[in-house]
């Protein structure tokens, strides 16, 4: 049978955390933070020659330049969406966008050793379901006029994992999006981390735009999350690869570049994973796809 592996990493600068910036967001997620922890994580998935899908923050993949281009068409949206795109422009504009504009990451996972997928993270991280469809719409026709990977990109990730308005992803080519797990409070999904008896995902049934498994967020070593020992993390993904080898399940990790930027800790926790899961590759219990790899293959079976 063996196990299929999926690694997507949500990359958002600040972009995610737009409608609540802090200092300690100004001081983990500045340009240089942002470029250590991308070149980190590279280089951990090129030692162990793992493919991933880095799915951008259409905004944040923007150059200084490319943005001044396509600030008209945001600002139209933050008509629509007040408190999460004012504050952004706002502090674009007071920075000098430290931590906005993420174009040379884009570029660096594109020259990358390994071959990785490049995504669509939504293009101003506004969360879908408290917008209209003709906002959904103008992303996705802002999105198309994007230049390089960024336009072309196939597959989706939700900002916040809210998803909506499948019907404009699929209007508009998409061939699979990265589905979400029901909505937990923080102190249940603390304590899921030590679940050691979660079981892997199945292929759902589909016959139009491809819904990816949710999968499982890789602990984040910030906050309360930093008592979870590393060892619980790693066994729980290492019993997961294991069921998912014997029941050819999925096993779906997800992060963001920016949980190693604020707490660099995390990285290890990256490692033993991609350890763990190219180990399982190399005595072939286990394949690793990107979402579009994932995707297509579902598309090929059909």
């Amino acid at each position: 049978m063996g196990a299929t592996f999926i690694l997507s990493l949500d990359c958002e600068g600040k972009w995610g955390v737009a409608d609540h910036l802090t200092a300690e967001d100004h001081r983990d997620l500045s340009d240089s933070r942002l470029q250590q922890a991308y070149r980190s994580i590279l280089g951990i998935l090129d030692e162990h020659r793992v493919p991933a899908t880095f799915a951008f923050v259409g905004a944040f993949g923007q150059s200084r330049a490319g943005f001044a281009r396509i600030r008209p068409q945001i600002e139209a949206l933050a008509v629509q969406a007040p408190a999460y795109l004012g504050p952004a422009l706002r502090d674009i504009d007071e920075s000098g966008g430290s931590g906005w504009h993420g174009d040379h990451l884009v570029e660096a996972v594109g020259s990358a050793v390994v071959s990785h997928e490049i995504a669509l993270h939504g293009v101003t991280h506004v969360p879908w379901p408290d917008v209209t469809s003709g906002f959904a719409e103008a992303e996705m026709r802002l999105a198309r006029e994007f230049g390089g990977a960024l336009r072309e990109a196939c597959t989706f990730v939700y900002p916040r994992n809210c998803v909506a308005h499948v019907d404009v992803l699929a209007a508009h080519g998409f061939e699979g999006f990265r589905t979400a797990r029901p909505e937990r409070s923080r102190a249940a999904s603390l304590l899921s981390e030590f679940d050691l008896l979660a079981v892997p995902e199945q292929t759902g049934v589909s016959s139009g735009i491809v819904p990816i498994p949710a999968g499982f967020f890789l602990n984040w070593r910030s906050g309360l999350r930093k008592l979870i020992p590393p060892v619980v993390t790693i066994a729980r993904a290492r019993r997961l690869l294991d069921v998912a080898a014997r029941s050819a399940g999925i096993v779906h990790y997800w992060l963001h570049p920016e949980n190693v930027a604020s707490a660099p800790a995390t990285l290890g926790l990256l490692r033993g994973l991609v350890h763990e899961v190219a180990k399982r590759r190399d005595s072939g219990h286990c394949q690793i796809l990107t979402q579009l790899a994932y995707c297509r293959s579902l598309e090929s079976q059909r």
